[in-house]
This record gives C-alpha cells, structure tokens and sequence, in this order.
C-alpha cells in the first residue's frame, strides 16, 4: 500500500464507489447506547484530552495475549507506525499531510476546504501487517454532512478485491448514527455487510478479530456481526494477504457519502484516541 502519496486508499475508493452504499439497503442492525464522555475546561484540546483514555490499557481479550501494537497518540505522531496521506492535486479524494495531526492524546483527521477552493479529507496507514488477527480503533467523529470515517484492514498487495477488504466502520451519515461493517473478497468481489446504530459523535470503540473460518465485529467490546465461511456469498474470509490498518476521514459526493451541505463545519473531525493489533494466537489459528 503506497499509503505516503495516498495511492492504495484512493484505488480502493475508485474501486468500490457505490459497493457498500448498495449493499446498505439490506443490511442487518445492531444497537449501543453511547457512553458519555467525560467533559471538562476551556479550549479544545483540553476538552479533547479530558475525554480521551487515562490510566492504564484496558485488558487484552481472553486468549489473545500482548497486543503487538498499542497507540495512544501521544507526543508527535510516529513515522515509523504511521503513513500519512498525501496526495491533494488528487482528481478524486484528495488528501493533505497538514489534514493530519497529533493533539491532546489524540490522533486528528480533518476534513474542509482548502485555499484553492477544493475538498480536501485526509488519513494514516499503519505499517504492521499480518494475516489474520484482532484490530480495535476508540474513536469518534463530529457530525457534518460530505465526510465518511473509515477503518479499514487493506491488503498489503494491493490487489483488490482479490486479495480482499475488511472494513470496520464506514460512517458517512451527517448525524453519525449508524455505521457500516463490510468485508469484501476474492476476483469476483464476494460482498456482504452490516449496519451498527450508535451515537458515533461519541467515543466507541470498534474491533474486529480476523481469523481463517470467521470475521467477528465488537461495538464496545460486545460481539455484534460475525461472518463465517458457511455465510451465504461465496467464501467471505480473505485469507491470501496481510493485511495492516488505515484510518480515513474520506471527502463525499462519491461511493454512498453525502455532499458537503450549507449546514457543514467548516471543518470536521474524526479523533482516533487508541489503536491496539493483536497477531492471531496459534491455537486460534487451527
């Protein structure tokens, strides 16, 4: 994934324009209520860092051991962790670096106009890959019409859809009520997906466990949607890739997103206040 210049994310969204916002239609449901915050004193990122994760990591879930990756987003953002996008004369979804920052114990994506008049969003790439595993993103995004939040698993081959796609949110809604889970696999783009209700303006956190016979989604560390090899649609497990992370706050008007709207920030913002990967255990493995 060429994830400094923007290259894989942006074939991807060229790729399955319209895909996922097709397959919403007939899409199951799952329900959270949203935790409330903690809210405190005077500018934005003090507000920002009182509610973002204080103390120690929560536990790591049964059976899967160490995460080999713990972010918190402190300090600078980490290169060595971390691609960010950058590709703003982009014909379609372009991206800029300075969309992308680090503050208060947070990650920042932004998404607004740019002096030139043009839509430009933003996103980061993690550089660990592997197949299969646990992923979990705590996050939330602010409410705004043209603008999608997205984690995804994508392969490091690059080949989609053949080598597959595991996304964990899709939330392009204006009000972030509902998110999409969708995975998508093999040459003939076997598809299926599930829509998660929550208040998403809210901090959540969202994983997925990738293992060879299963893809399980948790909201708030419940299980909510879990695609099996016997689930209708063809083999739905990808399984002939790593796969490492990225996180995107895409522009709209393509792929089921909304345009922007008079009523839209100015800027809107998606906050990434943890991110933790687990290698799938081998007695998980079979």
């Amino acid at each position: 994934m060429t994830a400094a210049d923007g290259g894989a994310p942006l074939a991807r969204q060229m790729a399955i324009a319209g895909l996922d916002a097709g397959a919403a239609g007939s899409l199951g449901t799952a329900a959270a209520s949203a935790p409330t915050p903690t809210t405190a004193s005077s500018t934005a990122d003090a507000i920002l860092s009182a509610q973002v994760s204080t103390g120690s990591a929560p536990a790591s879930p049964a059976g899967w051991g160490s995460p080999v990756l713990v972010e918190n987003f402190d300090g600078v953002l980490n290169t060595s962790k971390w691609n960010v996008y950058n590709s703003p004369t982009a014909d379609k979804l372009p991206r800029r670096a300075s969309n992308t920052s680090v503050s208060g114990g947070s990650l920042r994506l932004a998404g607004s106009y740019d002096a030139a008049g043009r839509n430009i969003s933003s996103g980061v790439a993690n550089t660990v890959n592997q197949l299969y595993g646990r992923w979990e993103v705590r996050f939330r995004v602010e409410a705004g019409a043209g603008y999608s939040a997205v984690a995804l698993l994508w392969p490091r081959t690059d080949k989609w859809p053949t080598d597959g796609e595991v996304d964990l949110f899709q939330i392009g809604s204006a009000d972030r009520a509902t998110a999409g889970a969708f995975v998508h696999n093999g040459p003939d783009n076997n598809s299926t997906g599930y829509t998660i209700k929550a208040d998403f303006t809210k901090w959540h956190t969202v994983a997925v466990e990738w293992l060879p016979y299963r893809l399980t989604y948790f909201l708030d560390n419940q299980p909510v949607w879990t695609v099996s090899k016997s689930t209708a649609g063809g083999n739905l497990i990808p399984s002939t890739s790593p796969m490492h992370l990225a996180l995107q706050l895409d522009a709209g008007c393509a792929g089921g997103v909304t345009c922007r709207e008079a009523s839209t920030p100015a800027r809107v913002n998606m906050y990434v206040d943890q991110v933790r990967v687990w290698a799938a255990p081998p007695g998980l493995i079979g």
